[in-house]
């Protein structure tokens, strides 16, 4: 409820409307990559530092750029530290929308078929919810003061998308 606001505007961001609502162009979907990977690229290595993973919508989605013909911006280096209750509020926000992307995806890729096979960002987990369902277990094991930072993730990861979307 608390996200229910950034949430719908990435929902409602421009060029997501476009994927729904007008038949998508490869031109299109490249660029919707290219502002994903802006936003995951820049937050993405401070949270998996703070996670102790590696997710893998970086890999994901420098393949689908690659095997378009387009070349994303250089990962950072230099990316912000985050702690681990804002990491997992960034996770949570991105697992959301792996969640929402089932559909957007069959949109895509009925309108793509043909021109590229490559839709590894917005295929994530193969479909499957155990990312989710594992992030969400983690939110909730954590004491009930880290949840506020939780939420700050969450909605910094959403605005982002959000900014990246709608410019």
């Amino acid at each position: 409820n608390e996200l229910r606001r950034e949430q719908l505007s990435v929902e409602s961001a421009p060029l997501v409307m476009e994927l729904i609502h007008n038949t998508p162009t490869l031109g299109l979907y490249s660029e919707v990559l290219r502002r994903w990977y802006r936003v995951v690229s820049a937050i993405q290595p401070g949270t998996d530092r703070a996670l102790g993973t590696a997710a893998p919508e970086m890999e994901w989605l420098e393949t689908d750029l690659a095997q378009l013909g387009t070349t994303p911006c250089a990962r950072w280096t230099d990316a912000p530290d985050f702690s681990y209750a804002e990491s997992l509020g960034y996770r949570f926000a991105i697992e959301s929308q792996h969640l929402r992307s089932r559909v957007i995806l069959p949109v895509i890729r009925h309108a793509l078929e043909g021109q590229t096979s490559t839709f590894r960002f917005f295929e994530a987990h193969g479909g499957l919810t155990a990312s989710w369902r594992a992030i969400v277990g983690s939110i909730d094991s954590l004491d009930p003061d880290q949840r506020r930072d939780v939420l700050v993730g969450a909605r910094a990861t959403l605005v982002a998308l959000d900014r990246a979307l709608s410019n």
